[in-house]
């Protein structure tokens, strides 16, 4: 008769414990008598269930040192994509139980091995979302493994895939107060765009980096952003490029907050833009910003410079883009 079921080994590794595994694996990566070099395979095997078990019983700490040797174990039977998956996995176990430092070291040991394995998209996509696991407690690591991720698609050619990071970015740095690397960051995608043919988002993201060069009280930045990018055919004629022009003609010739008030309200382009944007071109000019001073930086007269005296309670929100 035919025997139906999982073939014995498997039977057998199911049966064992979590710890059981992890010692069966411990073993198979030994030599012993009768076994002259060590059974990789079979070690990964055994930490993979190993980890599997220990996660599904809580024991993350233990599941991470599974999932780290079913990696090593990968690694030396040059399975390098296996071995990715393992490391992507403790990068996963360790946002809830290791430090961001350990979270982004697996991601980045992930990444390397999808980039050994072929796969540098993989790798780039796992670096994105391994960032979104601690963006908001720790935006400056989460930037740098988005940048990253950034570098590695556009070097292979890949600027379709880079969408989504390049916002993901930008969203981080404005949180973080980071307006003027948000500003350069919005640049570089509209840029990235130009080799997608996305002449929509490369529109918006070019507004972007003028309104949080604003937002900032950076005037001249702004200004300079604004002759560096107005000549690009997605660009030029369209109605973005008129808000931009509008905006910086408000804190150049007018430096007058109702005028900047004004623009801002009538242009919908503005409330089309990625959030955090969006929220900053509302709040648009800060009370603490000197119109003025900025109005001659830009090769204005210093314009009227009426500020509108806010509520406490606006003031204290001014800054919030959250």
């Amino acid at each position: 008769s035919c025997c139906v079921g999982p073939p014995r080994s498997i039977a057998a590794m199911s049966a064992l414990s979590a710890e059981e595994l992890l010692a069966r694996g411990d073993k198979k990566m030994t030599t012993t008598l009768t076994r002259w070099k060590p059974d990789y395979e079979a070690a990964a095997s055994a930490y993979e269930e190993a980890g599997v078990k220990f996660r599904a019983k809580g024991e993350k700490q233990k599941a991470m040192i599974a999932f780290e040797k079913c990696a090593e174990a990968n690694g030396k039977e040059d399975n390098e994509w296996h071995a990715a998956k393992s490391l992507e996995m403790c990068a996963l176990i360790a946002k809830d139980c290791g430090t961001v430092e350990e979270c982004v070291a697996y991601a980045q040991r992930a990444c390397e091995a999808y980039v050994s394995a072929g796969r540098a998209q993989r790798g780039a996509e796992c670096l994105g979302k391994c960032a979104k696991y601690f963006d908001e407690k720790h935006p400056l690591s989460a930037a740098k493994l988005l940048n990253t991720a950034i570098e590695m698609l556009e070097d292979e050619d890949k600027h379709v895939y880079a969408a989504g990071l390049y916002r993901d970015l930008a969203v981080v740095l404005m949180r973080s107060d980071k307006f003027a690397e948000a500003a350069e960051t919005m640049v570089r995608f509209g840029g990235s765009c130009e080799e997608t043919g996305s002449g929509n988002a490369q529109r918006k993201a070019y507004l972007s980096a003028i309104v949080a060069l604003l937002y900032d009280g950076d005037g001249v930045g702004a200004q300079a952003t604004y002759t560096d990018v107005c000549a690009i055919p997605a660009f030029e004629g369209s109605e973005e490029q008129r808000v931009a022009y509008a905006l910086l003609d408000s804190y150049r010739d007018a430096a007058d907050a109702a005028a900047i008030q004004n623009v801002c309200a009538k242009s919908q382009e503005l409330a089309f833009l990625e959030a955090p944007f969006a929220r900053a071109a509302k709040k648009l000019p800060l009370a603490k910003h000197d119109l003025a001073r900025i109005s001659v930086a830009m090769g204005g007269t210093g314009g009227i410079a009426a500020v509108p005296v806010l509520a406490p309670e606006e003031q204290e929100a001014e800054d919030d883009l959250t």
